[in-house]
């Protein structure tokens, strides 16, 4: 779940006391886990900007930014990326030019995760598990693991940015134990509470190993359901589960690409059940995709709506809703038709 609670930002545009423009301007919004929401608005309404906020890229003048209940507010954007995944308009982005799509691919599998610059190698399972992903985008990337990313059309670049941003390594148990105590205001009571949740099974776990058993299926079988048990406590823990956050990403491809990366994004996210955030320029986009749908306008949420609501909504109804609840402010053509 991500929090933004009472979020304003302002821009100094020429360094004037009297050149200020308000980007947020006491912005709230909860998304909660698995929720998939689109947001829309014309230029300047805050969008970008307030996924800036979300990743740590631009730190608020005020307010907070809550992960599962846990403030990061003031957690560095080098700190939150592992929490986050991102895709940008911009295909070139995301990705290393100069590197393979394997290599690529490497990278994005270990983000989060320490390890020694001495141990750079690539896993066969790895490798195995890239290439049936990346089948599933059905633009021949299975067959160009060892070709320079900046070979690569722009589609095929940022489907390729699109799977990186959604991998992530299983963390171990040891690392969620360590992520829920980075952020936790009393690290000694989020020992103490996570001590209390899991000690059981894992001593439970433990047991299991030591016991004799009238068979070795049996051992096998007791075993495997006790640490199933272990395994379940201490996820319930990992608050870091990945969010998605796409940045108008399909706005520089053409239309069939775009609509390609849409439809394989939508399957990702179901699959998945990712928390996700769709900005788009397109209204017909932010109605199809997602559970939820935002409207913004001068750094404010103007229009909110989900469920069977969303779902029966058409442009000219969206349209309607944005004239009345934003004043003096106008969508770009762009939006409106869907170019």
């Amino acid at each position: 779940m991500i929090e933004l609670r009472n979020i304003t930002k302002t821009f100094n545009l020429t360094g004037s006391k009297d050149d200020l423009r308000v980007a947020l301007d006491n912005l709230s919004l909860k998304i909660m886990d698995g929720e998939f929401i689109t947001v829309i608005g014309g230029n300047g309404s805050g969008k970008t900007t307030m996924m800036n906020i979300i990743t740590g890229h631009l730190f608020p003048d005020s307010g907070q930014v809550l992960l599962n209940d846990l403030d990061i507010t003031k957690v560095s954007e080098h700190q939150r990326a592992a929490y986050f995944g991102r895709v940008f308009q911009d295909p070139m982005m995301g990705t290393t030019a100069d590197m393979s799509v394997l290599e690529n691919l490497e990278i994005a599998y270990r983000r989060g995760r320490k390890h020694s610059p001495f141990r750079w190698g690539f896993s066969k399972k790895n490798k195995k598990d890239f290439i049936d992903e990346l089948k599933r985008f059905d633009l021949g990337l299975e067959d160009r693991l060892t070709q320079k990313v900046g070979m690569m059309s722009g589609g095929q670049r940022q489907a390729l940015t699109l799977l990186m941003a959604t991998m992530r390594n299983k963390p171990t148990h040891k690392m969620i134990e360590n992520m829920y105590y980075r952020f936790a205001k009393n690290k000694e009571e989020a020992k103490k509470v996570f001590f209390e949740a899991t000690d059981p099974s894992k001593m439970a776990y433990l047991e299991a190993k030591k016991n004799k058993y009238s068979s070795r299926e049996e051992r096998k079988q007791k075993i495997s359901e006790a640490y199933q048990a272990y395994d379940e406590a201490v996820r319930k823990f990992d608050f870091a589960k990945q969010i998605l956050l796409l940045d108008e990403h399909t706005a520089a491809l053409d239309p069939k690409t775009a609509s390609k990366v849409l439809e394989m994004t939508n399957r990702i996210v179901r699959e998945e059940k990712l928390t996700t955030i769709m900005i788009t320029h397109n209204m017909k986009d932010a109605i199809k995709y997602g559970d939820r749908l935002i409207m913004m306008s001068s750094g404010h949420i103007v229009v909110d709506i989900s469920g069977e609501e969303k779902k029966k909504l058409t442009v000219e109804q969206l349209l309607a809703m944005f004239n009345v609840a934003s004043e003096d402010d106008v969508l770009p053509d762009s939006v409106i038709l869907g170019n």
